[in-house]
């Protein structure tokens, strides 16, 4: 398998969207500012393509913010397109993520998913992440509170 981080192209906003499963016009207008400045932070967000064997199926992130965010300290987020997940692209594309975050200012990168995603629970486990804990009702869905596992990895391990 080959996985490879990269530059978004001009062309590939639409299938961003469509691996994000941006749904509406807000969510697709705020992501199009980000996309607009491909390659280069904004609003605390850089986001890199993830290409399998020369198609694009997902997207990474990496989020800092300066006001609340250590120097040093980034967050990533990891989104693959629904055809594409259960074939160990989202483990490649964390251990190539924190080479890019590591070699690019970071010394701590962390990740968490919802407490019933396996999947991405043992992709943190396979890229060498470390699980650190369980972040109680980190979001709320109709009131209803979630649970996320939260990983790290860092440049000293």
């Amino acid at each position: 398998m080959s996985i490879i981080l990269r530059t978004y192209r001009d062309d590939e906003f639409d299938r961003a969207c469509e691996i994000r499963e941006i749904d509406s016009d807000e969510r697709r207008e705020r992501f199009r500012l980000r996309f607009e400045n491909i390659g280069e932070w904004h609003d605390h967000y850089f986001h890199l393509a993830i290409e399998k064997d020369g198609v694009l199926v997902g997207d990474f992130q990496l989020r800092h913010c300066e006001k609340s965010m250590p120097t040093g300290y980034w967050e990533s987020g990891l989104d693959i397109v629904a055809e594409s997940r259960g074939q160990g692209i989202g483990t490649e594309a964390l251990i190539a993520g924190a080479k890019y975050a590591f070699e690019n200012g970071c010394h701590r990168l962390q990740g968490s998913t919802e407490e019933g995603n396996t999947a991405m629970r043992k992709a943190f486990e396979k890229a060498g992440w470390k699980f650190e804990g369980v972040q109680k009702a980190l979001f709320l869905e109709n009131d209803v509170p979630i649970d996320y596992y939260s990983y790290a990895i860092t440049k000293f391990d």
